[in-house]
């Protein structure tokens, strides 16, 4: 009876042996020693295959401008071509030609740093991009029309795939303090980010979006510069209410999350405010002596503090960077500027996004490296190889002999890492003796 017992025993451990066996063949070939190129991939009934997941059928479908998403309630088109004033959409849906392998700089917003009311080469990253001078830089932008500070901690966290060297995160006071309210307390994936748990979704004060022609200030300045403001508008974000505190409050903590993600990732961030069209004009409106609406007075003056709230907030974190663009803004609005359209759209005009480009573009070209120039050492697994960066790119020296050959004095000879060269043209192996081309008066040693 004990000998039945035993024999039954080892059959039924060998039996799990010889399956437990055929499960890691099955899944894991490798480890048993099994060629793992000839392992089947078996679809996850929730996940797409790769490729599927990318070219999905629905984006060709779909003519809408921007489409549904769980986490970030709204994204754009990807693919969509250039059309007047919007696009082009890369294959992430974002405002750029291409999906770069890697970006100096990465810039994160709503629909005034997407761009609205301008073309692609006029929105104020591209013109902060162009007025970087000696410092040209490869700048991807990520920014959705809709989008406020819950995305943008969300774009953050993976615009560090791109190993940006700077990364400029664009707020606006004109509806980010209420769309930050509704993303954080309408999606429960972002329940960490709300300050007060005593407020719900429901809470959020009633916005009429876009403005009825009866809340409509339209304006003519005396040097024939012609606007419409929507102060209750823009007001229902700055007013004294739970909801645009508690979304100041998101501001705030997305600012404090993005900057120690920042800080481990050895990024720099910059921060800066986008004011409204009415804040803006606040200082020509108060000079030309206007009878102003209630609200507009009242916008005037509370969003000035929130901004100062705010801008103070984020200054005071570690290692971040923050620029004032509405200074400029209220100087180029002084000075009669075509900076917005005459009707009541609040996104700025190629004018406009030019001077926040450009106040932007000052901070971004004090933190980019200058491009490398000269002779290098790269080393890649435990590899030394002799590079020479000219104006025309990146050379591979084949031997110290051709090294000293083109005129290098010993000792010459500096570290570099990949990051600095791989968005530098290749140009190949050199071969032969060049001084002027390959030898030191080549190459203007880096400032």
């Amino acid at each position: 009876m004990i000998k039945k017992e035993v024999w039954l025993l080892l059959g039924t451990v060998g039996l799990t042996v010889i399956l437990a066996l055929g499960m890691i063949r099955w899944l894991a070939p490798g480890l048993l020693g099994g060629a793992t190129d000839l392992q089947l991939v078996q679809l996850d009934e929730k996940l797409p295959a790769f490729y599927d997941g990318v070219f999905r059928p629905e984006h060709f479908k779909n003519d809408q401008f921007q489409l549904k998403d769980p986490l970030t309630r709204i994204r754009n088109h990807p693919f969509l071509p250039r059309m007047v004033r919007l696009g082009p959409h890369d294959i992430l849906g974002f405002r750029n030609l291409a999906v770069p392998v890697v970006a100096d700089v990465v810039t994160i917003g709503d629909s005034l740093t997407y761009g609205n009311n301008a073309e692609f080469e006029q929105n104020w990253p591209a013109q902060m991009a162009d007025a970087l001078g000696r410092k040209p830089a490869a700048v991807y932008n990520m920014s959705t029309g809709g989008w406020s500070a819950v995305q943008y901690l969300d774009m953050f966290s993976k615009s560090t795939i791109f190993r940006p060297r700077v990364v400029v995160v664009a707020y606006y006071t004109g509806n980010d303090p209420l769309e930050s309210f509704t993303m954080a307390y309408g999606v429960d994936h972002w329940h960490w980010l709300r300050p007060d748990s005593s407020l719900r979704g429901a809470d959020s004060p009633r916005v009429v979006s876009p403005a009825p022609e009866s809340e409509w200030w339209p304006v003519a300045f005396s040097d024939g510069t012609k606007a419409i403001f929507t102060p209750t508008l823009r007001l229902a974000s700055n007013q004294d209410h739970p909801a645009v505190k508690a979304g100041y409050a998101i501001m705030a903590g997305s600012a404090k999350h993005i900057a120690g993600l920042a800080g481990k990732a050895g990024i720099d961030v910059i921060f800066t405010i986008i004011p409204t069209k009415e804040l803006v004009f606040a200082a020509k409106v108060a000079e030309e002596g206007l009878d102003v609406p209630a609200d507009y007075a009242t916008l005037v003056s509370r969003e000035r503090e929130n901004i100062a709230t705010l801008s103070a907030h984020i200054q005071s974190l570690p290692g971040v960077h923050y620029v004032d663009v509405l200074t400029p803004l209220q100087s180029a609005a002084m000075e009669g500027r075509f900076l917005y359209a005459p009707d009541k759209d609040g996104h700025p005009f190629p004018e406009g996004y030019g001077v926040i480009g450009r106040a932007i573009a000052d901070k971004v070209n004090a933190l980019l490296p200058d491009r490398p120039s000269g002779l290098y050492s790269l080393v890649t697994d435990d590899q030394y190889s002799f590079l020479l960066v000219n104006a025309e790119g990146v050379w591979n020296f084949n031997s110290t002999e051709l090294i000293e050959a083109n005129g290098w004095p010993p000792g010459e000879v500096r570290n570099i890492t990949l990051r600095e060269l791989v968005d530098l043209p290749h140009m190949g192996a050199i071969s032969g003796v060049d001084a002027a081309r390959f030898g030191p008066a080549c190459c203007p040693a880096d400032n």
